[in-house]
């Protein structure tokens, strides 16, 4: 009997998951890591190899259950929204999307699990957005009912590798 009130102490309680630290995120950018945007940041729109032109958006995240990032059919997978908001209309191509979050690096701390380089696809060239403010922002619903959002107000200006 002692056995099994240990065992269930270690399950309940023994280690940090998903509530037992206070939810919140940061929206920014990035390729490959995770890079920090502010308000009236400037970020390039990249056109992509198919002739469409997008921004990137990456996010970090704590207190959530981050879903399993290995198995895009885990019920335990959080469904994130982005948008990308210009002149009071929404022009992101993409819908929102469920898949698990990767892990942060130690380096994000106090953020346990992030999002990078996420493709935002745009319904406008990099002509028309050029010196455009948007609002970008960024919603994550986990299945325990936390949710999590973050805007960023930046400018854009076509990226210099643009034809």
């Amino acid at each position: 009997m002692r056995g099994g009130l240990a065992l269930a102490l270690v399950l309940l309680g023994g280690c940090a998951g998903p509530g037992t630290e206070d939810p919140g995120m940061q929206l920014g950018t990035g390729e490959v890591e995770f890079e920090a945007v502010q308000d009236g940041d400037t970020l390039p729109v990249i056109r992509g190899p198919q002739g469409g032109y997008h921004v990137l958006g990456s996010l970090l995240a704590k207190g959530l259950e981050a879903g399993d990032s290995e198995d895009l059919t885990s019920d335990r997978n959080p469904t994130v929204t982005f948008d990308v908001m210009h002149g009071g209309e929404s022009i992101l191509l993409i819908g929102p999307f469920t898949q698990g979050l990767d892990d942060a690096p130690s380096s994000a701390d106090p953020f346990t699990h992030q999002v990078v380089g996420r493709f935002l696809i745009l319904s406008a060239t990099d002509a028309e957005l050029d010196g455009e403010t948007v609002t970008i922002s960024v919603r994550i619903d986990d299945v325990d009912g936390v949710s999590l959002d973050d805007e960023i107000s930046v400018e854009l200006e076509p990226h210099p590798f643009n034809n």
